[in-house]
């Protein structure tokens, strides 16, 4: 009798130790109502001030740049998946909208916020945690809307696109801007939101492709709780590094990775582009000194071409 009763007492014990770590899970994961509509607001705010770097003929365009920003995603993948822009479905995020735009279009606080790490820091935190829950919850949608093919037992590469898309969908809105923002390779802008997007879509959607079971089998049993929770770490951990310690900090800098995709690849095409020249008829292609110039010349290497 004696042991059930100790026994209870302990459980009950273990469970009150283990509130304040749930409730931290669940406000870091935006389960908590309060703490989803702050981070939400803190999220437009980061696109209102970057529309707000951006010059504009009148406020009608600001306004428009603003919503294009902040849910660049937020418009491009919905309309793909055939359903209304977040900021239309939502009257909260579009009244949240309009005061981001009003803070900093018509008052200082945008510039406030961007000289004043005390009040940049929580307010880009709260937005990157935002971005990595939506982020998980754009590949989830998705992997539940597309189909999948004949190749593997659940749609794969469909709902990480659309999961990369949903974070960084505002650097290609408005239009005007192209592609701008991959034209040097992918930053750590798109590395993280793609790395987030397939762990999160293989570690809690594949039950039953050999890439899901693979992961689960180094991982162990991971929830879509505690895969939400990683995305949130790698989005806010990486964030804080670069704000806090190394402004050109990139976790994917070690593995190789960019050194792949920023000089080896160029430089082969480079080389490439040369033997092509070597048997290209004179007057044919891009040619500088005999060869066809590639497209990493530099800056300088171009204005030399132009003043012979």
């Amino acid at each position: 009798m004696g042991n059930s009763s100790s026994q209870k007492v302990m459980e009950e014990l273990e469970a009150e130790l283990a509130k304040p770590e749930q409730e931290l899970v669940e406000l870091l994961t935006l389960q908590d109502a309060t703490a989803k509509l702050l981070c939400a607001f803190c999220f437009i705010f980061m696109g209102a001030r970057a529309a707000a770097k951006a010059k504009s003929g009148s406020w009608v365009e600001s306004l428009i740049r603003t919503f294009l920003t902040a849910f660049g995603g937020g418009t491009l993948v919905p309309l793909i998946l055939g359903k209304p822009p977040v900021f239309l479905d939502s009257d909260v995020l579009f009244c949240m909208t309009l005061l981001a735009w009003a803070l900093t279009h018509l008052t200082p606080v945008g510039r406030w916020v961007e000289y004043n790490q005390a009040l940049r820091l929580p307010l880009n935190l709260g937005g990157y945690i935002f971005k990595a829950v939506k982020c998980c919850s754009t590949v989830n949608t998705a992997a539940k809307v597309l189909s999948a093919s004949a190749l593997y037992p659940i749609p794969l590469m469909g709902p990480i696109v659309l999961g990369v898309l949903g974070s960084t969908g505002g650097m290609f809105l408005p239009f005007d801007k192209g592609l701008a923002a991959v034209s040097k390779g992918l930053s750590v802008a798109f590395e993280i939101p793609l790395a987030c997007s397939a762990f999160f879509h293989i570690i809690v959607n594949d039950q039953s492709g050999f890439l899901g079971t693979t992961l689960r089998q180094l991982t162990g049993p991971v929830t879509n709780e505690t895969a939400v929770l990683a995305a949130v770490g790698w989005f806010a951990g990486t964030y804080l590094t670069k704000e806090l310690l190394d402004s050109s900090f990139d976790p994917f800098e070690a593995s190789g990775y960019t050194y792949l995709f920023n000089a080896v690849i160029p430089a082969r095409t480079y080389c490439l582009e040369e033997a092509a020249a070597q048997t290209a008829p004179v007057g044919s292609g891009r040619v500088y000194e005999g060869k066809v110039k590639a497209h990493t010349a530099t800056e300088e290497d171009l204005k030399k071409s132009k003043a012979e």
